[in-house]
């Protein structure tokens, strides 16, 4: 049986930039099996116990305690895990801070994926700089705080790599179905409130219409029209908890024909009006999202 994928546009919380937790299983904990997924943040994740594998586009790599991963935004990916106790320190960071990271640091390279095992030090290093994220991250909304951090970690786990998975390809990227729709993802990154057709989208791919239609259904696992509108309510969901714009600018650059039409959809997306999110985002009360597994 083939494996299933999974992609979701956009995993963070509304309005943040930077998620982290702590995931620990027991000693009867059983074993985890792969799930090959892709998202649109990027994701790091510091082991601290258990022993499994990381898959990366068809090839495997040992995990060991203390091994650090760290995959970029749509790269396609999973893990394996052995019957019993394991932990790790999950963060993830979304697209944009992590091309600002790449732009103010260059020689940091975030846009392929790396692997590294920490010296006594450096882990100690990381263990502190996590300790701080997941405590800043339960006191503070998503300042800069918690931001720098989550850069400085980033920083730190790029000091400790030691294989880049794709480095043994020799520079060929491995042809994944998600590769065949990224010039429409890009572009609607690049332009959210354009008013995108299929047609536009399904030209950009090279495909026609009804092709592109069933290709981006069967690989995101949703319609494009579903992907679009849920993108653009999560922009408009980080701006309104972010600054003070007024909400019709929001809906504007977002796409929505009108504030009225952007507030019933947002109101059915995120269950409150627009004006009541920016309040409870504002004062950090918002509901925390239901995580996938990492």
């Amino acid at each position: 049986m083939p494996l299933r994928h999974l992609c979701e546009p956009v995993e963070l919380a509304p309005g943040m930039t930077v998620w982290a937790e702590r995931v620990q299983h027991g000693e009867d904990a059983p074993g985890l099996d792969r799930f090959p997924h892709y998202h649109s943040v990027a994701e790091l994740v510091i082991f601290q116990s258990g022993a499994g594998s990381f898959w990366l586009d068809g090839e495997e790599i040992a995990l060991h305690p203390r091994s650090v991963v760290y995959v970029p935004p749509m790269c396609h990916h999973d893990y394996v895990f052995s019957p019993g106790e394991k932990s790790w320190v999950l963060v993830q960071l979304d697209a944009d801070t992590i091309e600002a990271l790449s732009q103010t640091v260059p020689e940091l390279d975030l846009a392929n994926p790396f692997y590294g095992v920490p010296s006594e030090g450096q882990a100690k290093q990381l263990d502190t700089l996590c300790d701080l994220l997941l405590e800043a991250g339960q006191s503070i909304s998503q300042t800069a705080i918690v931001t720098r951090t989550a850069e400085l970690i980033v920083w730190a786990a790029y000091a400790t790599r030691m294989v880049t998975p794709r480095a043994q390809h020799q520079g060929q990227k491995v042809a994944l179905p998600v590769d065949r729709l990224r010039p429409a993802l890009d572009a609607l990154r690049a332009q959210p409130g354009k008013e995108w057709t299929l047609e536009q989208m399904a030209s950009l791919c090279h495909m026609s219409a009804n092709y592109f239609s069933r290709r981006f259904a069967e690989i995101m696992g949703m319609s494009l029209t579903t992907y679009v509108r849920v993108y653009r309510l999560q922009l408009a969901a980080r701006r309104l908890v972010q600054g003070r714009e007024a909400i019709g600018i929001i809906a504007q650059d977002a796409g929505f024909a009108s504030p009225a039409h952007f507030a019933f959809q947002f109101k059915q997306r995120f269950g409150l009006t627009p004006r009541a999110y920016r309040q409870a985002g504002q004062t950090r009360s918002l509901p925390q999202p239901t995580r996938t597994s990492a």
